[in-house]
């Protein structure tokens, strides 16, 4: 899962495997170490009861919970992600969780996309 923060704005990707996974079990999780002596940077995406889309920091976690029933019914589609903001206020905190697709620039390529999404404008196109 990649995990991208820019502002006031939370981006989780997820590979074909994690979505699979947290679709089944309802929670995924990655760690970030800062090495000896220094905190990790924990997050996780977990799916329960609630209504809307949430997020939550303490302690060094970042941990956004989105309704099990919606994390499914994305899961199993071709819908590209999951999007939200957990207050209603315009400066609010905006989340999206996204399904991970492969770059069209095979020369700006990253060695673990093989686990990611074909890219929707590859349509028709060689990999």
């Amino acid at each position: 899962m990649k995990l991208r923060i820019k502002g006031n704005s939370v981006r989780f990707r997820l590979t074909r495997t994690e979505v699979a996974s947290v679709a089944a079990h309802g929670f995924i999780e990655c760690r970030t170490d800062f090495g000896e002596g220094h905190q990790s940077l924990v997050y996780a995406l977990t799916a329960g009861p609630m209504k809307d889309i949430q997020a939550c920091f303490s302690d060094g976690r970042l941990q956004i919970s989105v309704p099990r029933g919606m994390l499914e019914q994305w899961a199993a589609s071709d819908e590209v992600g999951l999007y939200g903001k957990p207050a209603p206020k315009e400066d609010a905190l905006s989340i999206a969780i996204e399904k991970d697709f492969r770059c069209l620039d095979r020369s700006l390529a990253e060695d673990d996309e093989w686990d990611a999404y074909p890219h929707p404008s590859s349509q028709g196109r060689k990999e």
